[in-house]
């Protein structure tokens, strides 16, 4: 089964689909949605489709299809989503790679390329796999929608328009599957070996400037408290005091119980003792290198602006900072102590732009105990583990049209392909795009 779909996702590689502005040269959309609609003919010619920019959305009819006015009627299923997108990030330094990134080369068993992990190789397993039930005569119970989106890469606009028609159309989805997390080896250093990812939330990504003014003046007498010494100032109290909320959330203590259930007892038993902590978090700072990841919002920064000469003391230097925000601890609330501290330092603060975090999906909702199940059966004994995701998806912006997104791709990566996303050499291996589409196989026959 999946015969061609090492070819098949060469293909997909060799087509640019680089998206943003200036990238236009390697932004091939249009040929690769043909190819998409050429190699999984079936499935294109069953669905219903409705471009929403240089997207695709995709619905293909349920025998069980619950209709508007029976939102509440017993035994009719609501649809679900599955969302991934068509573009990928530059592959800049092209004489770091072992082939040209937008070759497709097939070689050692493996497709090379921009994409072939992000995210081009699940979209081949998951389109596989419809085509392949398709052909078979396979029907699904319920409307089935997929989304291929155009942009995700460059903040996803084009999504906020399809989720904002499917909203006009009052669609609730039971669940929305995207991206997030793999089969990957030694998670966190808390389960050895595989384990399958399935990232039940993401945190937010909140961008802060702060402003600092001074007289400026000769560096020959440098004035107290200028402009980058009050940015110094700041940062040390940002960088180095207990400044956020240091507090794991429900699907973060999660995660620690489920591995606890496939480790040895010399750890499960302080997994278990981490799952339950309050305050400081011992056990979990002893168990965990990443524990304060976990703990809550955590800044980085990221730029600085100011000077234009070294002896010249600046008017102006400008901080900028990325947030990652935690459920435990909401955008405003962050926002209203990093104004306190830019206030106490005589700084500006600006909140420029950025999402809050996404809320957790429960580990007992339907779509993902199919996933557990399909998983289970396709990869016997692999340890299914939630977490919650550092980095954002397209899924965000489905949040108001359902209750549960479930954050995962059934495909194995090793470490050093997880490294190659969006840096060098990309690959993926055909054997594991195979395994991947037999999984997502297993779960349309589920929903």
């Amino acid at each position: 089964m999946f015969e061609n779909i090492g070819e098949n996702l060469s293909a997909m590689i060799s087509i640019p689909t680089v998206s943003g502005a200036g990238n236009e040269p390697f932004y091939h959309i249009e040929e690769y949605r043909d190819y998409l609609r050429t190699t999984f003919q079936t499935l294109f010619t069953a669905a219903d489709i409705t471009p929403v920019g240089e997207a695709l959305l995709l619905k293909l009819r349920g025998t069980g299809s619950r209709l508007l006015h029976e939102e509440k009627t017993p035994g009719i299923p609501l649809p679900v989503l599955f969302t991934g997108h068509m573009d990928v990030v530059p592959a800049a330094d092209e004489a770091s790679w072992k082939f040209p990134p937008f070759s497709g080369r097939i070689a050692d068993g493996c497709v090379w390329g921009r994409g072939s992990q992000d995210m081009k190789g699940p979209q081949c397993a998951l389109l596989s796999a419809f085509e392949s039930l398709l052909e078979e005569g396979w029907c699904p119970k319920r409307d089935i929608w997929l989304y291929l989106s155009c942009d995700e890469e460059t903040g996803g606009f084009t999504t906020g328009r399809a989720a904002k028609l499917l909203k006009d159309k009052k669609i609730h989805f039971e669940t929305v599957f995207d991206e997030g997390g793999t089969i990957c080896d030694d998670f966190m250093g808390l389960v050895k070996g595989k384990a399958a990812l399935f990232g039940i939330a993401e945190k937010g990504s909140l961008e802060y400037r702060f402003t600092a003014l001074s007289r400026g003046g000769h560096s020959a007498n440098p004035p107290a408290h200028s402009a980058i010494v009050r940015l110094a100032d700041f940062i040390h109290e940002v960088e180095y005091a207990d400044f956020f909320r240091k507090e794991l959330s429900e699907g973060n203590r999660a995660m620690l119980r489920a591995a606890a259930g496939y480790s040895p007892d010399t750890i499960r038993d302080k997994l278990l003792q981490a799952a339950d902590e309050q305050g400081d978090y011992p056990v979990l700072h002893e168990i965990c290198k990443d524990a304060d990841t976990l703990l809550g919002a955590t800044i980085a920064f990221t730029m600085i602006e100011g000077g234009t000469a070294f002896n010249v003391m600046p008017k102006k230097a400008v901080l900028t900072a990325n947030v990652r925000v935690s459920c435990t601890e909401k955008a405003e609330e962050i926002t209203e102590k990093l104004k306190k501290a830019a206030e106490r330092h005589d700084l500006l603060c600006e909140l420029a732009g950025g999402r809050d975090a996404a809320p957790e999906s429960s580990t007992g909702a339907p779509g993902y105990l199919a996933m557990k199940a399909s998983v289970e059966e396709t990869y016997p004994g692999l340890p299914v583990i939630p977490f919650v995701l550092g980095g954002g998806t397209d899924s965000r912006h489905f949040l108001e049209l359902t209750d549960n997104v479930l954050r995962f791709s059934p495909m194995y990566a090793l470490p050093e392909q997880g490294r190659g996303v969006h840096g060098d050499n990309e690959y993926a291996s055909i054997q594991a795009v195979k395994d991947a589409a037999q999984c997502y196989s297993v779960l349309l026959k589920k929903l």
